[in-house]
């Protein structure tokens, strides 16, 4: 009977360890892919956050205000972190803003590397492209 006890409590122990954490906006996990837009004629900018667990955070520029917004779900998330990581943005010097402009950014701890593209002498790589929209598509 005992033994029964205790193999019921380690299920339910490994069970709520499986649980991913949940982060807020203002504690956030150390790695994170930003992306986002910016400039026109109010010169304001959109940043979106995606977190490997799924969760999906806004901020405007204007507002100052953050949201929450809904999960991607891990998988997703996983197969997005993963396109980021192939793009090895670290080894990329990418900074050609335009009146409007598009980024990327990868956060890993300490390290930022972002891409800023959408000016109109500077023709993005079909990679970077690629992976704001999907990007993109998460928030619609």
């Amino acid at each position: 009977m005992r033994r029964a006890h205790v193999l019921k409590l380690l299920l339910l122990l490994s069970l709520y360890n499986c649980k991913p954490q949940q982060y807020t906006f203002g504690n956030l996990p150390q790695r994170q892919l930003v992306f986002g837009s910016g400039g026109g004629i109010t010169g304001g900018s959109d940043s979106y956050i995606l977190l490997e667990n799924g969760q999906l955070f806004h901020t405007n520029s204007f507002t100052r205000e953050s949201e929450e917004l809904p999960s991607v779900g891990r998988e997703k998330a996983g197969k997005l972190f993963s396109e980021l990581v192939q793009l090895q943005l670290a080894e990329m010097d990418v900074n050609h803003p335009g009146n409007r402009y598009y980024f990327l950014e990868s956060v890993d701890r300490d390290a930022v590397h972002r891409v800023t593209w959408g000016s109109n002498d500077y023709e993005a790589p079909a990679s970077y492209k690629t992976l704001y929209k999907k990007l993109v598509a998460t928030i619609k």
